[in-house]
Order: C-alpha cells, then structure tokens, then sequence
C-alpha cells in the first residue's frame, strides 16, 4: 500500500508539473505558428494522465490479489504510520494549492490535476486510517488477518481509483475528437441562433458546437432568400455581435465563426 501511495503520489507529481508546463505554454500567444490556438493539448494531456494512472492501478490490482492468493504479507505499522502522516500533509497541500491555481487562471487541465491531488489526499487518509485499524487488531485474536490488510487496502483503492482516469480519458477522447459540447451549452446556443433566424427571417439556420479543452469552439451558418431582412455587410457584422454579446455567459474562451449564404449546401 505504501509503494501504491507513493507511486500514486510521485506519477501525480510529475504529471502536474507536465500540466503546468503545458498550461504556461498555452498561455502564449503564438499566432503566427498556431493559428487554431493550442487548446488541443488540454484533452492531449489529461488522455495521456489518464492512461498512465489507469494503468497503474490496473498493475496494483493484480499485484495485491496476488499477494492475498500467496498468503499475504507482513508490514511494520509504525514506520507505516508515520508514512501516511507525512502523506496527508503533503498530498493534502499540493491540492490546496492547485486548487487555487485552477480558480485563479480558469484551466481545465489545472482543475483536473487539483481533482487527482484530492484522491491523492483522500487516498493517503485511507492509508492512515487502516494502518490505524492494523495496528489495533494486531494485539487481539484477529492479529491473523494482519497479512491481509495491506494487499486488501490496495484492491480496494484500485478499484475505486481506476473509475476517475477512465472517465477522464474518455471525456478528454472525446474532445479530441471534436464531439459536440454537453447537452446545456449545445441547447442555450441552439436556442440563441433561432431567435436570431426568426428576428431576420432567415429560411434556416445550422448550429455546431464542441469543446475542446477550455475553448468552445462554435459554427453557426445562416440561409437566407429574398425574404430575408439581412442585406449587407454591416447588418452581418450586427447580427454576429448579437450572438457574441448573447453567448459571454458561457464561461469558455470562444472561437466564432457566423457565415451567411444563400446556398444550404455551403452550410452541411
């Protein structure tokens, strides 16, 4: 359980000093050599985390059910103990920090590490409390059992644990592939876009948004006929700073493309 909280602790650790660098490196603006920004490597990134740490409790499980189907194994409790003290701390105040990070520059990438290092922490207190438990059972009649608890304290953190790094790899897969934004966002902007198609009288309109990383990235096209209000340039610029000022409580950066044609197949 101690080489599984370490090795938790330590990927962890290397992990977020990845994301940091990332995060730093995103937050210049090189337009010149990226001109669709960088928010790609956000999803990149936690995909890579994701698998790394997945499989690092995969690894943990088999090893522990290993050790209980060969009797289990013995641990010196009281360097244990003080282990999972020093732990707690240090976990718990890396979270607090990137906690606060993460508020501070509004970073997906940010967040989900401060999430990592609240398992760490929550991981680190199971520790102690078994150890804990160990420690008192090892001067009563069920001192036998002593031999299982370390294997058995891993299987369960494995188990509970693997669930947060495959989620997270199929969220941020996902983003990767450019699937639609969830549901909310999906349907505040589709509603936005037809109150604007009724207002100028467009024949139709086509709406697509997805999420990658911290950016939304949005297309709206509109199609517009003889009955249609929209005439010229400037009334286009208006009708482009009507969505733009509808969709600022969306809380993403935005990257927005407003088309119009006359043609519905230059919008599919």
């Amino acid at each position: 359980m101690i080489i599984f909280d370490g090795l938790y602790s330590f990927i962890s650790l290397a992990l977020t000093m990845l994301s940091l660098y990332i995060n730093n490196f995103m937050a210049k603006k090189e337009l010149d050599k990226y001109p669709f920004g960088k928010y790609i490597l956000e999803p990149l990134v936690i995909s890579l985390k994701s698998l790394i740490i997945g499989g690092m409790c995969l690894y943990s499980l088999i090893g522990a059910i290993q050790d209980i189907v060969n009797g289990g194994n013995s641990v010196e409790y009281g360097s244990a103990l003080i282990y999972s003290i020093v732990s707690v701390v240090g976990c718990g105040g890396v979270y607090i920090f990137m906690k606060k990070k993460g508020e501070k520059i509004s970073s997906e990438m940010v967040k989900v590490e401060a999430s990592q290092w609240l398992m760490d922490t929550l991981l680190s207190i199971g520790v102690l409390v078994g150890f804990v438990i160990a420690m008192i059972l090892r001067n009563t009649r069920f001192s036998w059992l002593n031999v299982y608890i370390d294997p058995m304290m891993v299987i369960m953190v494995s188990v509970v644990f693997i669930k947060m790094p495959i989620q997270s790899f199929i969220n941020s897969f996902k983003e990767i592939l450019c699937v639609k934004a969830n549901d909310e966002i999906n349907d505040d902007i589709y509603f936005i876009v037809k109150e604007i198609e009724k207002e100028y009288k467009f024949e139709d309109s086509i709406s697509r948004v997805s999420k990658i990383g911290g950016e939304l990235r949005i297309e709206i096209d509109f199609i517009y006929n003889e009955e249609s209000k929209l005439k010229d340039l400037d009334q286009m610029d208006c009708v482009r700073e009507k969505v733009y000022d509808a969709i600022k409580h969306i809380d993403y950066n935005k990257w927005l493309n407003v088309s119009f044609t006359g043609d519905k197949k230059w919008a599919i």
